[in-house]
């Protein structure tokens, strides 16, 4: 009698721990995290939360992250060619969100842009539907490990952190080791766009790159250039290397290019055209945010600046 009492009480544990076990599996999709935009607000979400993504850049980063956006900016599609199935919404252009059709897809969150003061202005209107939302801004890689982060742990997929963010960090590491701890080479970035010029400076993602390679870029001496670019001070300060990005239309952005300052005879002596040295950067890598591919913008620009060592 004893014996089967104790055989009894010995089930009965086994079933008190495998429904304990059963109780905690079920609760683990469950589970709400913490998401923090860059204004420090907070949103509780899980991995069935219902996502809408307003930048093309940031709903790449979402289905990095393991995870399909309910809605997304035309941008998303157009430019950056990502693939969604029928059923999710298009908003319109990342500058002209349809706010309508943002609501009526019953989002439980929506990732923002900080940098465009269209989106930051539908903060009010989604206040007042009581739809949560965040706003978040990318420019650098670690901006991009920190957003993948927030992303990889609401959908608890660290094997995709691993594999979108770690090993690619390895990769920038890889070519940051090989640059030479000290250069005398200087260099102009440009943004260039249909009406206009402007210098940029580590505040971008090339200007970044330049940065960490030790190169002195000549807006950090001339500011002025960050509202308006001079020719007279580029052929002054004879830039090593001139890169280039554009914004909008390729096209127009090169055609006022050309006519502002590639047909002055003047730029065909500068140094870094003479040797050529000057380079139009491809937009998708350093227009666009590279997201798991920024290791090929470092390689692009460490191919250029540091041959000797990267044809090796």
């Amino acid at each position: 009698m004893k014996k089967l009492i104790s055989i009894l009480l010995l089930i009965c544990i086994c079933l008190s721990f495998s429904g304990c076990e059963n109780a905690d599996t079920s609760s683990a999709g469950d589970t709400n995290i913490t998401i923090t935009d860059v204004f420090g607000t907070t949103a509780e979400l899980n991995k069935d939360s219902r996502i809408a993504v307003c930048y093309g850049s940031f709903a790449e980063c979402l289905q990095l992250a393991g995870k399909e956006p309910i809605a997304v900016t035309n941008d998303a599609v157009e430019e950056h060619e990502l693939e969604f199935t029928e059923d999710v919404v298009l908003l319109g252009k990342n500058k002209e969100i349809n706010l309508e059709n943002l609501i009526a897809s019953n989002p439980d969150y929506v990732i923002l842009s900080a940098d465009l003061s269209a989106q930051v202005k539908l903060k009010t209107s989604l206040e007042q539907a009581s739809v949560k939302h965040g706003y978040f801004r990318v420019d650098t890689f670690d901006d991009y490990k920190a957003f993948m982060k927030q992303l990889c742990t609401i959908t608890d997929r660290d094997d995709l952190y691993q594999k979108n963010v770690l090993e690619t960090e390895k990769r920038i590491q890889k070519i940051l080791d090989k640059i030479p701890e000290s250069t005398e080479k200087t260099a102009l970035l440009m943004r260039v766009f249909s009406t206009g010029i402007k210098a940029k400076t580590d505040d971008n993602l090339a200007g970044l790159i330049l940065k960490e390679f030790g190169l002195l870029n000549i807006a950090d001496n001339h500011p002025s250039l960050l509202e308006e670019l001079s020719l007279e001070q580029i052929i002054k300060d004879n830039p090593d290397y001139i890169f280039a990005t554009t914004m909008g239309s390729e096209k127009n952005a090169l055609e006022y290019l050309n006519q502002n300052a590639i047909s002055n005879p003047a730029w065909k002596e500068l140094t870094a055209v003479k040797n050529n040295h000057y380079v139009l950067l491809p937009k998708e890598l350093f227009h666009y945010k590279p997201n798991n591919r920024w290791d090929k913008a470092y390689e692009y620009m460490a191919k250029i600046i540091f041959p000797e060592i990267f044809y090796e």
